[in-house]
């Protein structure tokens, strides 16, 4: 079945998934707030919209893949969706977000949430993880859209999938600042970064490590996950109830410091490196 789909937000996630979509030849109209964004997609075969309204008009799919949620809201707000349509909001919110945006839509839009996992190589090639929040009717309906970015996964009900999604980001986000400090511990004792990774592929960590050594070596990465969203979205977990003196929210402390710093937009690996860095254990 092929749906008449918008896509609101092409940043880097938005605009491979978009891509994806428009080459697997369902209807797709695409709009973000830097036109040039949109030529991509264009090219791959979607229509190219002037205005998010003029985007949504006549489409019975809406996508948004925006940066937080006052993004989300704020476009939302000023648009008048199609009745009868529905909504899939794809973005890293919150359930709280998902609750204040099902009271903001008229009853006769429906709303899904289904945030993913992954980053952008899972968003090029169709190998993302959907969690997907919502009646089972309503995403069954949406599934042969959801399909062609990846697994799709239904969670429960409407704001689980956000829910799900901000339990998975934490874990991550805050694997991801130990293993910095675990560095910078070694380092501080003296120990060489390379033994201490070696060592540390014999932990919980080991995964992680895979992924990330490389990164925190190499003196120029592209950003697959901004510093910046992973501490949009430890706060959102601490709004969400995470322990106000925990380790979520010592992580955030962290990557605040460092989003402040200058280091927003670079890439997560950036806090690894942020923290593995200090003085060696002097010698006497």
């Amino acid at each position: 079945m092929q749906l008449r789909i918008a896509f609101l937000g092409l940043g880097r996630m938005g605009l491979p998934m978009a891509i994806r979509l428009a080459r697997a030849g369902h209807d797709i109209a695409v709009w973000n707030r830097t036109a040039e964004r949109a030529q991509e997609a264009v090219a791959a075969g979607a229509h190219g919209a002037a205005s998010a309204q003029e985007a949504i008009a006549g489409r019975q799919l809406v996508i948004t893949m925006l940066s937080d949620p006052d993004a989300v809201l704020g476009l939302l707000d000023g648009l008048t969706l199609e009745p009868g349509s529905t909504l899939v909001e794809m973005s890293t919110i919150g359930p709280e977000t998902v609750a204040e945006l099902r009271k903001r839509l008229p009853a006769e839009v429906t709303l899904i949430d289904a945030p993913v996992l992954g980053s952008v190589p899972q968003a090029e090639s169709g190998a993302l993880h959907v969690f997907a929040g919502g009646s089972a009717q309503d995403v069954a309906h949406c599934m042969p859209v959801l399909s062609v970015l990846g697994n799709v996964e239904h969670v429960g009900a409407l704001g689980d999938g956000a829910a799900v999604k901000l339990v998975v980001n934490v874990a991550t986000i805050n694997s991801a600042v130990l293993l910095g400090e675990a560095l910078g511990l070694a380092a501080r004792l003296g120990i060489a970064r390379e033994a201490a990774f070696d060592a540390l592929t014999r932990t919980t960590l080991a995964p992680l490590i895979g992924v990330m050594r490389p990164r925190v070596g190499a003196a120029q990465q592209p950003t697959l996950f901004a510093l910046g969203l992973a501490e949009k979205d430890l706060r959102l977990a601490v709004e969400s109830g995470a322990r106000p003196d925990g380790v979520i929210t010592a992580a955030r402390r962290a990557l605040a410091e460092a989003r402040d710093a200058g280091l927003g937009d670079e890439d997560l690996s950036a806090i690894i490196r942020t923290l593995a860095e200090g003085p060696t254990r002097q010698a006497g």
